[in-house]
């Protein structure tokens, strides 16, 4: 079975059958091999019978070739005209009577004339049925262009797969789901082409680069090019000659590149040939015209077969034809380890800055240029940015002991600002490697006092900047706002002035400030653009992720960061990759922003990209991403599974959000009808939150805990709820929280209003528990009708089921059901093989979820919910 060719397969064959062919037209590794045998697969054999020729540039060497299988007695010189009998003859031998020959002729741009002619000939005189396939963007001989340009047989073009059928096409593969960020990668590393996704799923299996992960496929290796795909690739590059190589080993060593730069290495003739051929794309870029591979597979296997001395040749000759003006971003990286591919002498700071540029989209190459650094006397900094390298590569002891030596060369030679930068890098080790903020933040503080001492201002700002990023994640919103203002009213370096306003903009968000957040966020993400090239991607793309955080709660869909997929860990700037790949979604706001919005099967999805993403590295979000998908997990029914994610990967004390440990063991104690202790749990989760000032989160938790017990919970909540609200400006959030306070008010048309107001905001989880609590307390068919037509309108935008987003696990909502139909728990109980016990403490927990007393309000609150 094919996938993603549905369409086409039905177009083809109902060519086939009701008139005299098609023509299947495609770029090398698009699969028209296989299509075609599948729309041949299913022809009726009584009625037809195919004859399978496949053209090569062998039999392309000699006249009909490709016909010689059904040329008795070789390739004889005939004319066209007496071959074409000799050849129907034989089709008409071979199939038999009263079936009529469907000719399938491969490669059909590889025919020699005379074959080609022939075929054309066949068609033109409607004795057989054709279906060519044909290479797009190379010559074809004249007859067979002539099928469809002046025969009219369709010219069916086979594109390359998009997304979502690579991911199906990896899911039928691997037996089981593929993660989100996977089928990007593979998408974009094929470029579509299933070929080539079939070759590199296989091989990853092999080899051990694709894993099974939080139950889910996941690639977990650099990318690496098959053998059989590699010798597909190289027959392609070895036609190409020196010239044509070389614009594509230039690509392949600097990502997408200019026209200009391009240009400077090949003629425009070239570059127009190889774009033709499908080896390389243009695309409009802002101002200017960049040139990519096809696919980073290509380039892939045009840097394996890279000879050191063209390394270096293409290297020379792209330094000496980029200017300094597109040698911005990413590219300034690629334009040290040009120069150092090229051998010429590159100074520690720009080797420093270009691995810092490059470090967490490509750490291996960053690790290249920081040990370059250090051999060149980089010193300290060099130090600390390899360590950062090594880090992002998951070997910490490396990392640690590289700075251990880095801080004894400092104090052997009394360089004061060395020393600083590494024990603050050492502190930041402390802090995300081995997760201890406040230790960590104690470090902090000694190091500023030691640096205020000594008259050292610039250390001083270095300390106390990464402070307050330390304690924002030890869980001190309030106390870091606090320290940040303290902080930008000095002097502090550049690097450290945006750290700190981005923590800011954090703290605000949390602290219900999201006004100011937003303002703070649009004023960092400005500047930030303002220095162009003199910000790192990681703090362009972090300047976004806070802005966009701030904007969460405030704008019904909030534009979100973007990542470089292969890394996916850090929110990155919408600069070109130099990887190939274009910018997706990144994971950890992807996922709480669907999660926010109801998508729960969504959310699940991308929060378990994040969690194995922020499992590596420093891993700031990891806490969140592991809580987040729990809670997702436990809402969607699945305690088992979210209590096992808690298991496996343990809540630590590096966390932007407060009190996520409580509320996440909350949530997967409501999940399994313990509704007490999830009380309890959530009630220790606001108080972690208001110690720490965290209003907004607060609020959320109060929220959360309003809808535990959907009875007296609203009411139970409601003034605190109220008091909250006085200091959270996020108007998603606060519509939320009024419409518990709604709910406290057992008003059905007060809450259906105010429902109303909630899907209006995308806040469909919430609409729905509103909606159910409508339901429940509806005593009058015209509310009864409002409901419904309010659950119709949610159907639209809640994915899944509405029994399921109420909270009920698969079982429940199987027992609920059949209890809705009138049956005992001793007959359910029959049925479903079950103890009367287990079927009564189903029941029991499906009737608390929907808040119901009775089979009677079981049957309305199942059927009003779909």
């Amino acid at each position: 079975m094919l996938t993603g060719r549905d369409g086409l397969l039905v177009e083809a064959r109902t060519a086939l059958v009701r008139a005299t062919g098609a023509v299947l037209v495609g770029p090398a590794g698009v699969g028209r091999t296989a299509l075609a045998r599948a729309v041949v697969a299913d022809l009726p054999p009584r009625l037809f019978r195919e004859v399978w020729i496949t053209a090569t540039e062998a039999s392309g060497e000699m006249p009909f070739g490709a016909l010689g299988q059904l040329l008795s007695g070789g390739h004889p010189s005939l004319h066209p005209a007496l071959v074409h009998n000799t050849v129907l003859t034989a089709l008409r031998t071979v199939c038999g009577p009263g079936r009529t020959p469907v000719l399938v002729i491969d490669d059909a741009h590889l025919l020699d004339g005379p074959s080609a002619a022939v075929l054309l000939g066949l068609v033109q005189a409607r004795a057989v049925r054709a279906l060519v396939t044909a290479r797009s963007g190379v010559p074809a001989p004249d007859a067979v262009v002539a099928l469809w340009k002046d025969v009219g047989l369709p010219r069916l073009i086979v594109p390359a797969l998009a997304e979502d059928a690579i991911g199906a096409l990896a899911e039928q593969r691997l037996s089981g789901p593929v993660s989100r960020s996977t089928t990007q990668l593979l998408w974009q590393w094929t470029g579509g082409l299933p070929q080539l996704a079939v070759a590199l799923i296989d091989h990853g299996r092999e080899v051990g680069s694709l894993v099974r992960d939080t139950d889910q496929w996941r690639w977990r290796a650099p990318l690496a090019v098959p053998a059989q795909v590699a010798d597909l690739l190289d027959r392609e590059l070895d036609r190409l000659g020196r010239p044509g190589e070389d614009v594509l080993a230039a690509l392949a060593l600097g990502g997408p590149l200019p026209l200009s730069v391009v240009e400077a290495v090949a003629s425009p003739e070239l570059i127009a040939d190889l774009e033709q051929l499908g080896l390389v794309r243009s695309e409009q870029s802002d101002d200017q015209i960049l040139v990519r591979l096809r696919h980073p597979m290509l380039g892939a296997a045009v840097r394996r077969r890279m000879s050191p001395a063209r390394r270096r040749r293409v290297s020379a000759a792209l330094l000496a034809s980029t200017p300094q003006a597109a040698t911005r971003g990413a590219h300034a990286m690629a334009s040290a380890l040009w120069a150092v591919h090229a051998g010429q002498p590159v100074g520690s700071a720009e080797l420093i800055r270009s691995a810092s540029l490059c470090l967490y989209a490509d750490p291996v190459a960053s690790e290249q240029l920081a040990r370059r650094a250090r051999e060149c006397g980089g010193g300290g900094p060099a130090a600390v940015t390899l360590a950062a390298a090594l880090v992002e590569q998951s070997r910490t002891v490396e990392a640690y002991e590289t700075l251990v030596v880095a801080r004894r060369e400092a104090e052997a030679v009394d360089d004061r600002g060395a020393q600083v930068t590494v024990r603050v890098a050492l502190a930041r080790h402390r802090a995300w490697v081995r997760r201890e903020p406040a230790q960590a933040y104690d470090d902090l503080l000694r190091i500023r006092a030691d640096a205020e001492a000594a008259g050292d201002v610039a250390g001083r700002a270095e300390a106390a900047a990464v402070a307050v990023v330390v304690r924002l994640f030890g869980g001190q919103a309030a106390r870091a706002l606090h320290d940040a203002r303290e902080v930008l009213a000095g002097p502090p370096p550049p690097a450290g002035h945006l750290r700190v306003t981005l923590a800011s903009v954090a703290a605000l968000v949390l602290t219900g400030r999201t006004a100011e957040a937003a303002r703070a966020g649009r004023a960092a993400v400005a500047a930030v653009e303002r220095s162009g090239s003199s910000a790192l991607p990681f703090a362009r793309g972090m300047a976004g992720a806070a802005l966009a955080f701030a904007e969460l709660w405030r704008e019904p869909t909030p534009t979100g960061p973007v990542t470089d997929p292969a890394a996916g860990r850090w929110p990155m700037s919408n600069d070109p990759l130099v990887s190939g790949l274009s910018h997706t979604a990144w994971p950890v706001f992807d996922g709480y922003a669907q999660r926010v919005s109801g998508d729960r099967a969504g959310a699940i999805s991308r929060l378990r990209d994040a969690v194995a993403q922020q499992a590596g590295g420093e891993g700031l979000f990891r806490a969140e991403a592991t809580g987040w998908l729990a809670i997702t997990l436990a809402e969607d029914g699945h305690p088992d599974e979210a209590e096992a994610v808690l298991r496996e990967h343990p809540l630590d004390m590096v966390a932007l959000v407060p009190g996520l440990r409580p509320w996440a063991t909350a949530a997967v104690a409501a999940a399994a009808g313990q509704r007490t202790r999830a009380a309890r749990l959530m009630d220790e989760a606001i108080v972690v939150a208001h110690t720490s000032g965290c209003w907004l989160v607060e609020l959320g938790y109060l929220i959360y805990a309003a809808h535990l017990d959907p009875v007296a919970g609203p009411s139970r909540y409601a003034d605190r709820i109220a008091e909250a609200l006085g200091h959270v400006d996020a108007e998603r959030l606060v519509t939320a929280g009024r419409a518990v306070i709604a709910l406290a008010g057992r008003n059905p048309t007060v809450m259906l209003e105010h429902a109303h107001r909630l899907v209006d905001l995308n806040l469909n989880g919430e609409a729905m528990r509103m909606v159910n609590e409508v339901a429940r307390r509806s005593g009058t068919p015209a509310s009864a009708r409002l409901v419904v037509d309010l659950r119709t309108r949610l159907r639209a935008t809640v994915p899944g089921d509405p029994a399921v987003t109420a909270g009920l696990t698969a079982r429940e909502i199987q027992i609920a059901g059949i209890a809705a139909r009138g049956l005992s728990d001793r007959e359910i109980a029959d049925q479903l093989v079950l103890s009367v016990r287990t079927v009564q403490t189903h029941l029991g927990r499906a009737y608390r979820k929907l808040a119901v007393t009775s089979r009677r309000e079981l049957s309305d609150a199942l059927r009003l919910a779909g």
